[in-house]
């Protein structure tokens, strides 16, 4: 039979155990990150992002204009690229308004996240088109 020293010895090495174990489980739980479901606003009370939201595209010529559901689909030509390269950039809505009084070589600024779709491609709305105008102070 066991004595009773040995019962309680065991008794004391098991209860020290799981206080051990219940405090790494509480350390372990503390460490994790809380998830939130909604954006945390600043102090400001201004929009803060870590990534840029919009695309920049300086353009040397417009290689090709068309209408898609009510969108504005532009094949373009990029500045520094080779002759044959081109992208094409659906905007949503119909800003042919935004490039008035506008001459190549111009630069748009579209958002990076599409808002609508069309015909399964995603439209990105223009923000604004402003002419590139060499600088004659640097020869």
């Amino acid at each position: 039979m066991i004595r009773k020293e040995v019962v309680n010895c065991w008794i004391r090495i098991f209860g020290v155990a799981s206080i051990i174990t219940a405090m790494l489980l509480l350390a372990n739980s503390a460490h994790c990150q809380p998830v939130t479901t909604k954006p945390q606003t600043n102090s400001l009370g201004v929009v803060q992002y870590n990534d840029n939201p919009y695309i920049y595209e300086a353009v040397q010529t417009i290689a090709e204009v068309t209408e898609v559901d009510g969108n504005l689909n532009m094949r373009v030509k990029p500045v520094g690229t080779y002759m044959l390269y081109d992208d094409i950039v659906l905007l949503c809505g119909m800003p042919t308004d935004k490039f008035n009084g506008i001459q190549e070589p111009f630069l748009m600024t579209y958002e990076r996240k599409s808002h609508r779709m069309a015909r399964g491609v995603a439209c990105h709305d223009l923000l604004r088109v402003d002419s590139i105008v060499p600088n004659e102070r640097i020869k």
